[in-house]
């Protein structure tokens, strides 16, 4: 059984629909996608609509070259920008953890103080001071 045979109107709609969910999406928009959403094998699609396919290789250069505008108005990151700032980020977060681990440090040093004490304070003998004492005594 063959596959109904795909209008060039109906090519160019996948086309636009894809371009516009690649640019909300913030992706590069690409042929393989446009063939998914036709379900259409590659060498076929390639030989059919050759012409649409140039256009849509520039419609997507074209998407690429136009800064695209966040949708509160302002203009998206480069990649350069979004790398520094996860990089900063990152640097904030460390920081962070870092001084997490030290006041964990200090709160373990300060529950076996106060553990000590209270142990020694109830006359609570641990089992390794009791190995101790056994083996210097005999």
């Amino acid at each position: 059984m063959t596959q109904p045979t795909l209008t060039e109107d109906e090519v160019r709609t996948a086309m636009n629909i894809v371009l516009r969910q690649a640019r909300e999406a913030g992706r590069r928009p690409t042929v393989s996608a446009v063939e998914r959403r036709l379900g259409v094998k590659h060498a076929t699609f390639y030989r059919n609509f050759p012409h649409l396919i140039d256009w849509f290789k520039q419609e997507s250069s074209s998407h690429d070259q136009a800064p695209a505008a966040e949708p509160d108005g302002r203009q998206r990151k480069t990649p350069i920008e979004v790398i520094t700032d996860l990089r900063r980020e990152n640097t904030q977060l460390r920081r962070t953890v870092a001084v997490y681990a030290e006041a964990l440090r200090q709160l373990t040093l300060d529950y076996e103080e106060s553990r000590s004490k209270v142990q020694q304070k109830a006359g609570v003998t641990t089992l390794a001071s009791r190995r101790t004492q056994g083996t210097t005594t005999t």
